[in-house]
């Protein structure tokens, strides 16, 4: 072994709210100290000083490197240090009379880096997604409390006096909130009860409508590729580019987005059964949104529903035949995280002054689509990025062109 090796340090750091604990070893695995530092920016730097130069430095091991460790891990790299996340065994797969700590713990991530075991590159938790994933936790806390709110509201009209019960108990989701939201609160009781629900309801949705246009806005800059992706809407676009991250790059193949989406197929067979079961782990968030593009491809999509009938022919079950559509819907992702601004097809933007150009009305292609005239409309202002439906729709726009010419 070189000198360089013979000086060369790993470092482990268990990270928590308020301090980090750094363990460091040598390159034959001997403990050379543990240290621990506030978590803040000076901190930061008295660790990075802890360990030396980064040249001299194989690894820092940082454990919830997304989370209390972002800030530190941030940093780390800023200074050139070759940073690692890795995954500290739980208690159930804790070595028995392994002591629990932080030391041990950081001690643990060390050695994870030494031993090149359950290590990944960190996710860039800055820029365009960063800005995402605030948004996403924003809008999901809004879309909680109005549920609450909705729920507390129906249940107040299930015991309110009959003549306001009738009035109320038939309205669509939309008319109900302004009904609420114009009772007289001067009356009292149960008016001043479901006035103030809805009136919190109505500024919620309408925040929580807000902060799905700035998403939108945020995808449309930079990743219009996963909104052109069929059934892909703006809420499940902006998961699987916060999945992705700043740096997808990280992600060196589509097996390794699937897998860490959860939807890479585990290996079940047994005796003369060969099968594969669905994958419980990987991000919650992001599998959901692949299965919220498969439910919606096996409603709307034909060539899907052709699939998933051949599927149900082969003996597959609908769960088995979810997890294979995913796995495909990831292959369409990671392409499209991968290269975020190409878009294949037309552009929605060029869809209504062409159809204003021909003097067609929105009903009238409503009808030659055999769609409704919202759906149209939707295309024609960004609300609806299905590739597959504006290419339909622009190759009709181009025959009512060549008919006119």
């Amino acid at each position: 072994m070189d000198e360089l090796d013979k000086r060369s340090v790993i470092a482990g750091v268990d990270t928590h709210k308020d301090t980090h604990t750094l363990c460091l070893i040598d390159h034959m695995g001997r403990t050379i100290g543990t240290f621990e530092f506030a978590a803040d920016a000076k901190g930061y730097d008295s660790l990075a000083d802890k360990i030396g130069d980064p040249a001299t430095c194989i690894g820092v091991g940082v454990e919830g490197a997304g989370s209390y460790g972002a800030g530190l891990t941030r940093r780390l790299l800023e200074l050139g240090y070759c940073v690692h996340e890795v995954m500290v065994p739980g208690r159930a797969k804790r070595r028995p009379g392994r002591p629990k700590s932080d030391p041990a713990d950081a001690e643990v991530a060390a050695r994870q880096v030494l031993a090149g075991a359950n290590l990944s590159k960190p996710k860039e938790q800055s820029g365009w997604t960063e800005d995402l994933r605030q948004l996403i936790i924003a809008r999901d806390r809004l879309v909680q409390a109005t549920s609450a709110m909705i729920n507390a509201a129906k249940s107040l009209i299930v015991t309110a006096p009959e003549d306001l019960r009738r009035s109320l108990g038939d309205l669509s989701r939309k008319d109900l909130r302004r009904a609420l939201a114009s009772l007289d609160s001067d009356a009292g009781g149960v008016f001043l009860a479901l006035g103030a629900l809805g009136r919190a309801w109505d500024l919620q949705d309408r925040e929580a409508e807000a902060i799905e246009g700035a998403m939108k806005g945020i995808l449309e800059a930079n990743a219009p590729a996963l909104l052109a992706i069929y059934g892909c809407g703006t809420v499940t676009a902006a998961a699987l580019a916060v999945a992705g991250g700043g740096n997808p790059e990280r992600l060196g193949s589509e097996a390794e987005f699937a897998s860490l989406c959860g939807v890479a197929p585990l290996l079940a067979s047994s005796g003369k059964t060969e099968r594969h079961r669905l994958n419980r782990g990987g991000d919650r968030r992001a599998n959901r949104a692949l299965y919220q593009i498969a439910v919606t491809r096996m409603s709307y999509d034909q060539r899907t529903k052709d699939y998933v009938a051949k599927r149900k022919r082969d003996g597959k079950s609908k769960k088995e035949t979810i997890r294979c559509l995913k796995r495909y819907i990831a292959r369409e992702v990671f392409r499209a995280l991968r290269r975020p601004l190409e878009v294949k097809g037309p552009s929605w933007k060029d869809l209504r002054p062409a159809r204003q150009a021909l003097g067609i009305t929105l009903v009238e292609v409503g009808k030659a689509l055999n769609v409704g005239f919202q759906k149209v409309s939707y295309a024609e202002t960004g609300r609806l990025m299905n590739a597959k439906f504006l290419e339909e729709y622009d190759a009709w726009l181009k025959s009512q062109l060549r008919i006119v010419g």
